[in-house]
Parts: structure tokens; C-alpha cells; sequence
């Protein structure tokens, strides 16, 4: 064990003092030599034991030193151990103190962010607003013109329809006094033609009673000739009857030919009627859920309503509820129909086309392909006006942001497709229709003899992708 310089004095004092001692007993013990062997026993046996006595005191004495020393040697230590916990708390609490500081600064500094960030969105939402009530204002202010013109030409037209009725009035007139004297001059004319008629007659019912006599005689000869002449055979084999017959032989055949062939192509009696009770379930089906759907039907029609309303966007919620008029109709239509499968010539006919759709094939025939070439051109035709209303409306081009694209029934009976596919093509239709009325381009449809939108034929095929069967 190391020792501190004060402890190694110690020692050098207490082993001093041993030896001064003992150096002392050798000399006590020199000058009593003439004592007694007894004494001289005891003495030294006592000067042994005050040498050990001395010896264990001072061995005390320096282990208490030691204990005494290592007590202010660890009061020393602890006392540098908590300075130095303390500089490291103090430092601790700095940095602590140090990194509230900062983060209190970006706090701060990211606050002031988002107020100068939430100030340019309110300013950019103001200036939007204002240009939309500016927008809204200048076509209010043309529509209230365009009123006053339509009101004047109203006016214009009231004015020169009263005209025309006044001229018309006077022709009118003037045309009834015309065939007013006409008829007077029919009717005197009608009257001195019946007068020479009557005296015509009179002068001829002589003479008609002289021809009746002559036709009496004439047909009594001819019906006694006839009595003397054989009777005329009837029937028989007569030849314009029978090249009519060779005529009518071939029609005939090729009708029943056409008959075979209607037999041959359509569908048994047995899957005719598996189909008609298919279709049947699936059609009642859909009518529950759209009088279920129909009930709730405000809901979704208030949220979209005010939803539109306050995005300002006039134009779409116009669109909107010519959408829901539509709807409604086809509802009542479909409601009051009372539908025969028996003569609906889809149940009969076989399929001839083949489809892809989730993953699977389907079967179709033409009344199949007629409807979902029906659903795609009603999904472009809703998607063209939903297009051209965002775009009046200044708005982004976002078209499942539509009721019409999340609902996709229009133009659904529950009838030949299952209701999931007919929306999938009503929405293949409808995104290309809102993209060609929203930037007013027509990539994918054109306008038709009948002044109606439909897709083009390559789109059309690309999206149905049938395959013919035979």
C-alpha cells in the first residue's frame, strides 16, 4: 500500500521512539548489573511488556492516524466526485438549457413558417375568390344581358306575332267575305242548276222509262239463252293454278329452310329458361337495391350539393342535378315496366362473342355487346358535360371527384350484364369523355349524324375487346 508523506513521517517518528527506548532499557539494564538474577528477570520481563505496550500504542496510534487519514482521503475524493457531478449537472442543464433554446427557436422559426405560408394561401384563396366572383360577376352581368336581348327579341317577336295576327286577322276577314259572296254564288248558281236539272229530268224520265224497258227485254233474252246452252264445269286442274303452285314450291322450301336454321342457332328451352331465371334474380335484385339506394338517395345528393356549392362551382352543380333528373326517370321508367323475357330474343340467342373481364372470360351475343357499347358511349356522353363543366368552372381536372363516375348506372336495368361490369365500362367511357370535355380537344369521341357524342370505334373495340366465338 502507497503511503502519504505524512503517514511515512509517522512511522519514522514511532520507530524512533522504539528504538530510543529500547536503546534506553539496554543501558538501565548495563547500570543495575549488580542486582539479583530475580530482579534483573522482572525488570526486564516488565521492559518487554511496556516495550510491547509502547510498541501496540503506537501501532494504534498509527493505524488510527492511518483510519483517520483515509477518512479525510475519502472525504476528499467524495467531496471531488461532487464537484465534478456538479460541473456535469451544471453542464448538463446548459446543454439542456442550450437545446430548449433552440428548439424553442425553430419552433419559432417553423411557426412564423406556417403563418407566412397560411398568410399566402388565404391571400392566394382571396385573389382566387375574388376572380371567381369577379368571373361569376361578368357571366351574371352577360346572362342579365342576354336576358334583356332574349326578353327584347320576346318583345320584338310579341310585337310583330300581334301584327301578323292583326294582318292576318284582316286577311282572315277579307278571305270569309270572299267565300262569303263565293257561297252566295255558288249557292244561286247550285239553284239555277237544280232548276234546269228538274227540267232536264222531267224531259229524261221519259226517256228512262223507254231504256228501262229496253234493259228488261234484253236481260229476259240473255237468261233464256243461257237456260238452252250445257252447264260449265267448275274446279279441276286448271293450268294458272297449278304453275302457281310450282311457284309457291320453292318459297316454301327455302322459308322452312330459314325456319331450321332460327331452330338450330337458338338456345334450348331448357337454357333458355335457366338464363330468364338467371337474368330474372339478378334484374329483382338490382331494383331492390336502387329503391334501397333511391331512398337514400338525398343524403348523397345534399352532400354533393353543398359540397358544390361551396367550392362555387356553378357549372358542375348544374350538371349534377341534370344527372339526378335523369336518374330519376330512368327510375320510373324501369319501375313501370312490366318486362316479358319470352320475347326478348337475348334469352334465345346463343353467344357469339367472348370477353376479358377481372381476370375471367364471359359470354356474350349481340344484345350483350349492344349494352356495353351502350354503357361505354352513356359513360363518354356524362363525362363529356362533367369535363366541360369543371372547365368552366375553372376547376382541376379531377374525374372521380363526380357522382355520375361513382355511381356508373345509368342507363342500367339489371338486364344482360352483371351491374359490376357495367360500371366498369360506364367509367372506361366516362374518364375519356371528362378528358375530351375538359380540354376540349375530342381525342376519343366525335359528334354524330344525330347531333349525339359517342366514342370512336377503335377506342370502342379496344375497351370491350370481344372475340368473336364462330
Amino acid at each position: 500500500m502507497k503511503l502519504s508523506l505524512r503517514q511515512q513521517t509517522l512511522w519514522s517518528v514511532a520507530l524512533g521512539t522504539a528504538l530510543v527506548l529500547g536503546m534506553g532499557s539496554a543501558a538501565t539494564a548495563q547500570d543495575r548489573s549488580g542486582r539479583t538474577n530475580d530482579s534483573d528477570e522482572q525488570d526486564d520481563a516488565k521492559a518487554e511488556r511496556r516495550q510491547r505496550n509502547e510498541a501496540r500504542q503506537a501501532e494504534r496510534q498509527q493505524q488510527q492516524q492511518q483510519q483517520q487519514q483515509q477518512r479525510r482521503d475519502d472525504g476528499q475524493r467524495q467531496q471531488q466526485i461532487e464537484a465534478r457531478q456538479d460541473a456535469m449537472r451544471q453542464q448538463q442543464e446548459h446543454r439542456g438549457d442550450q437545446q430548449r433554446q433552440q428548439a424553442e427557436a425553430r419552433q419559432n422559426a417553423m411557426r412564423q413558417q406556417q403563418e407566412h405560408r397560411d398568410d399566402q394561401q388565404r391571400q392566394q384563396a382571396e385573389v382566387r375568390q375574388n376572380a371567381m366572383r369577379q368571373q361569376q360577376d361578368r357571366r351574371d352581368d352577360q346572362q342579365r344581358r342576354q336576358r334583356e336581348l332574349i326578353q327584347q327579341r320576346e318583345q320584338g317577336q310579341r310585337e310583330q306575332a300581334a301584327r301578323q295576327q292583326q294582318i292576318e286577322r284582316r286577311q282572315s276577314d277579307r278571305r270569309n267575305e270572299d267565300q262569303q259572296q263565293a257561297f252566295r254564288q255558288q249557292a244561286e248558281a247550285r239553284q239555277a242548276a237544280q232548276r234546269e236539272r228538274d227540267q232536264r229530268g222531267r224531259r229524261n224520265d221519259d226517256d228512262s222509262r223507254q231504256r228501262i224497258a229496253r234493259d228488261d227485254a234484253m236481260r229476259q233474252q240473255r237468261e233464256r239463252q243461257a237456260q238452252s246452252q250445257p252447264p260449265r264445269v267448275m274446279g279441276g286442274n286448271q293450268p294458272g293454278r297449278r304453275d302457281e303452285r310450282r311457284n309457291d314450291e320453292p318459297r316454301n322450301e327455302d322459308r322452312r329452310d330459314n325456319d331450321r336454321r332460327n331452330d338450330q342457332q337458338r338456345l334450348s328451352r331448357e337454357l333458355q329458361e335457366r338464363r330468364i331465371r338467371e337474368e330474372r334474380q339478378r334484374a329483382e335484385r338490382f331494383q331492390y337495391q336502387e329503391r334501397q339506394r333511391y331512398s337514400n338517395r338525398n343524403d348523397w345528393e345534399q352532400r354533393y350539393t353543398r359540397q358544390l356549392r361551396d367550392q362555387r362551382r356553378n357549372s358542375q352543380y348544374r350538371y349534377q342535378q341534370q344527372y339526378y333528373d335523369r336518374l330519376r326517370q330512368q327510375q320510373l321508367r324501369f319501375s313501370s315496366r312490366n318486362y316479358n323475357y319470352y320475347n326478348d330474343p337475348y334469352y334465345y340467342t346463343p353467344a357469339s362473342y367472348r370477353y376479358s373481364y377481372g381476370g375471367r372470360y364471359y359470354e356474350t351475343n349481340r344484345y350483350g355487346r349492344d349494352l356495353m357499347a351502350q354503357a361505354v358511349n352513356y359513360g363518354y356522353r356524362e363525362g363529356l358535360r362533367a369535363g366541360r363543366a369543371d372547365r368552366q368552372d375553372n376547376w382541376r381536372n379531377d374525374y372521380r371527384n363526380s357522382y355520375a363516375y361513382e355511381d356508373a348506372n345509368y342507363g342500367y336495368n339489371g338486364y344482360y350484364l352483371q351491374q359490376d361490369q357495367y360500371n366498369y365500362y360506364f367509367r372506361q367511357g366516362f374518364r375519356r369523355g371528362y378528358e375530351d370535355g375538359y380540354r376540349d380537344d375530342y381525342r376519343y369521341g366525335r359528334r354524330g349524324s344525330d347531333g349525339d357524342y359517342a366514342i370512336t370505334a377503335a377506342i370502342l373495340a379496344v375497351i370491350l375487346g370481344l372475340q368473336l366465338l364462330h
